[in-house]
């Protein structure tokens, strides 16, 4: 409803398609833009919270902790949407994993929320939208030097000639498609990274490790690791590092030990992937130290295995694609609710960020700028593994696109301050919606 609407505002707006349509076309993209773009951003989204904590939690810990998530992110969601104001939905669902990981922390001190990302969400929102500012800006001159058409710098008839001219329409219709296919690789992985912590929490036995994974290919990964280590030389590492290392070798061997077997029962499924978790997450840590994994010399040989850092990181990759999964049917049921929810939502947002943001309605050389670095942005940082936000980049190349044509003062600044005012209240409004909805629900179930 908020922020898949930004993808089908060029082609509606300009009466390329009809709304019907450009939903569908939404759908179609988004789905292909989840199924094919794999499940990175998904997980990196799953990995902010402490898994390797709580993975042995109760149910109803479980049950508190995705409410949280889900009604916080919920409410800030809808609440922009019903005012019509543009805001991040990949930053109301990050707040809301700080907010209950903060929640967490008070009730568990080993806990330690994601810091990290969060000053990387604020570094962007001071940033980026200056940079997506600054390109619309510099493409919108590019186009009046290129194109001789003055067609395509007129705005969209509403009387008469309703529909653009043809190339216009069709290349409309393939910057729209390009972004709802960039926003599935990207916005859309991080509900998918959602729904699978649900699965991964409620029904854990099912869905705990990959049924479709190769377990012989996982015992050669786990063995090859185990070999690695061995050959490390701990002395070079820090105390602290040296007890994160002697964990690893503890978790690989216990994880050695359950993969032995041929069938794994759904306690040792969860096992597994808490041992999975755990060397995934002690990986990064001894990976700081690369002395360590410099070949040590033998006293009566050169010719020792090399603790290699790089295979030993592809063989940790390899164990993760156990836990790091999603089944095709909730990638097709989170491309379906971003079309049921655009066809509901739209027309609140795109009336925003398509006539409030400038005191003239856009042209078409304005929505196609828009819409193609945003598709372009999304697609790069998806290759990145990067989330970003597509309210983000659409609302500051509307701005820079308006600033072009008709300068600074042509700017609605009511609107843009209500749209800057939401960007920077996101996260601190679903940091603390979700940690008070936590340790409420904590109190009163667990």
């Amino acid at each position: 409803m908020n922020d898949t609407a930004n993808a089908v505002a060029p082609v509606i707006y300009t009466n390329s398609l009809s709304p019907v349509r450009s939903v569908f076309l939404a759908a179609i993209m988004n789905f292909l833009g989840v199924l094919t773009w794999g499940i990175g951003v998904a997980m990196g989204i799953m990995h902010l919270l402490p898994l390797d904590i709580i993975v042995e939690k109760s149910l109803s810990f479980w049950v508190v902790l995705i409410l949280s998530l889900l009604f916080s992110a919920i409410i800030w969601n809808l609440s922009v949407w019903y005012l019509g104001i543009p805001s991040s939905s990949s930053h109301a669902l990050i707040g809301s994993i700080l907010g209950v990981s903060i929640a967490m922390q008070y009730l568990d001190p080993s806990v330690i929320p994601s810091w990290a990302k969060a000053e990387e969400v604020f570094k962007s929102l001071l940033i980026s939208p200056l940079i997506w500012f600054g390109l619309a800006f510099l493409c919108m001159g590019l186009l009046h030097k290129i194109v001789t058409s003055s067609d395509f710098f007129k705005r969209p008839g509403w009387l008469f000639n309703r529909e653009p001219k043809n190339w216009i329409r069709y290349l409309l219709i393939g910057v729209s498609g390009f972004v709802s296919y960039a926003h599935g690789s990207n916005d859309g992985q991080k509900w998918v990274g959602l729904a699978m912590l649900i699965l991964i929490s409620l029904v854990p036995a099912s869905f705990a490790i990959n049924p479709s994974i190769d377990m012989t290919e996982i015992r050669t990964n786990i063995t090859h690791v185990d070999s690695v280590l061995n050959a490390v030389d701990e002395t070079r590492f820090e105390t602290s590092e040296k007890i994160v290392f002697w964990e690893t070798r503890d978790h690989v061997a216990r994880l050695k030990t359950l993969l032995e077997q041929e069938v794994l029962s759904n306690t040792e499924k969860v096992e597994v992937r808490k041992h999975i978790l755990k060397i995934q997450k002690d990986y990064k840590v001894m990976s700081e130290q690369k002395y360590a994994f410099i070949p040590k010399v033998q006293a009566d040989s050169f010719n020792s295995a090399p603790a290699d850092l790089l295979s030993l990181k592809a063989s940790i990759d390899n164990i993760s694609s156990a836990t790091d999964y999603a089944p095709w049917w909730i990638l097709a049921m989170i491309s379906i609710a971003l079309g049921a929810g655009t066809m509901v939502g739209w027309k609140r947002i795109v009336t925003t960020i398509w006539e409030k943001i400038g005191k003239e309605k856009l042209n078409y050389a304005q929505a196609t700028t828009g819409a193609l670095i945003t598709a372009v942005t999304i697609w790069t940082a998806t290759k990145l593994w990067l989330p970003v936000s597509t309210t983000h980049i659409l609302s500051s190349g509307i701005a820079g696109t308006m600033t072009f044509e008709h300068g600074k003062w042509w700017l609605q600044w009511g609107t843009i301050r209500h749209i800057l005012m939401a960007w920077v209240l996101t996260l601190p409004v679903t940091i603390t919606l979700s940690a008070g909805i936590f340790l409420l629900l904590w109190k009163l179930f667990v």
